[in-house]
């Protein structure tokens, strides 16, 4: 763990329940320390865990989807459900979970409206929404709840141009609410050397392109 992974540990377990953005490079473990969060805080009893992220995609759809709501939505959990096993949780018990209402997920374009109380809400991928999305979702937070927004920037999808998260860090800063933000660099990416390697060479290039123009 470097010093900004501790930094979001502490802000995930804060007594005042403070909203967390964590954003920046791929693979440095925002989601995951989510779950991780996520798993501790259903240990109390009458707490739910709600995640949602934007219906946007990286590259092409393949098309329409078929199946009922739960099922459209298979693709985006997929990553979310892979964290979950990672760290002991089975296939079974996330089941179980979801039967229970203890944990759910909602997309994006139903949260509006709704109050979240006892609710620990997880919002990955906010790269891909606007402004005013993420103001419907911040303020769905309710009693004893907290919100944690993921997300990357760079990896904003082509097909998504109007991206809220910039901006979103802007306000935070300029009106001093009071949330915690932590940024990820290249030297916080744990998924491989691989990941941190590609990453770096990324960033590289894009000083070099800059450079040649």
């Amino acid at each position: 763990m470097t010093i900004r992974h501790t930094e979001y540990d502490l802000a995930l377990r804060d007594h005042d329940m403070l909203p967390v953005i964590a954003y920046g490079c791929a693979g440095s473990s925002k989601t995951y320390s989510a779950v991780k969060f996520a798993i501790e805080w259903l240990k109390t009893k009458n707490r739910q865990v709600i995640i949602t992220r934007p219906n946007v995609s990286f590259a092409k759809e393949l098309g329409f989807l078929p199946g009922n709501e739960r099922e459209k939505m298979v693709p985006w959990i997929r990553p979310i459900e892979q964290c979950f096993v990672k760290q002991g949780v089975s296939k079974a018990s996330l089941e179980a979970m979801e039967r229970s209402g203890s944990l759910t997920y909602i997309p994006l374009e139903y949260v509006q409206g709704l109050t979240f109380d006892n609710t620990l809400l997880i919002c990955d991928e906010v790269e891909n929404m606007t402004l005013v999305q993420l103001k419907a979702l911040l303020t769905r937070q309710g009693k004893w709840s907290k919100t944690v927004l993921c997300g990357d920037i760079a990896q904003t999808s082509p097909y998504f141009r109007n991206s809220g998260l910039a901006e979103l860090l802007q306000m935070v800063k300029a009106t001093d609410i009071p949330v915690h933000t932590i940024e990820f660099m290249p030297e916080d990416i744990v998924r491989s050397k691989q990941c941190r390697a590609w990453i770096e060479a990324f960033d590289d290039w894009d000083i070099i392109k800059r450079t040649i123009v």
